[in-house]
């Protein structure tokens, strides 16, 4: 097997509950970071979010919203965001991130993280309140040129 040539963590992961069909309260956020030197043919990165089950083994229908982005101007580097994402149906999830590499040869699928469990169910809250710590992310986050402004910030804080 091929060294991994990326990293992706979540810098804001999806809610641990939410309600079928209601998207969730705050953007899904993504880092990509290079280990090492990748290769030089990559052109460009992509970013896929899907719906796993619960044990992460095998796909689920249901995630809507904006699933594929790419980072941000052909960088090696940087952030990928989703939103609003809405899972229509009740039960136990968790999201997979996967990275594309674009190059001369097609797009190959480089890594992928799986979030932590979400639990779909029509008792989960209406909104998802970020906490000090995701606050303190966005509003890094807010020189990132990902379409997150501090008045984003405020009206999540307050869902």
């Amino acid at each position: 097997m091929a060294a991994r040539e990326f990293s992706l963590s979540f810098e804001v992961a999806p809610p641990t509950s939410v309600r079928p069909g209601q998207a969730f309260t705050l953007p899904v956020v993504v880092s990509v970071r290079p280990i090492g030197a990748p290769s030089r043919n990559v052109q460009a990165l992509a970013v896929h979010a899907s719906l796993r089950d619960e044990t992460g083994s095998g796909a689920a229908p249901g995630l809507g919203g904006s699933l594929t982005t790419s980072v941000r101007d052909g960088a090696l580097s940087g952030y990928a965001k989703f939103g609003p994402l809405t899972i229509s149906r009740p039960g136990k999830y968790r999201l997979r991130v996967m990275l594309g590499a674009a190059s001369y040869n097609g797009v190959v699928t480089k890594e992928f993280v799986d979030s932590g469990l979400i639990i779909v169910g029509p008792t989960a809250p209406a909104a998802q309140r970020p906490t000090a710590t995701q606050v303190a992310t966005l509003q890094r986050l807010t020189a990132q040129k990902l379409d997150i402004t501090s008045a984003d910030i405020a009206k999540w804080q307050t869902a």
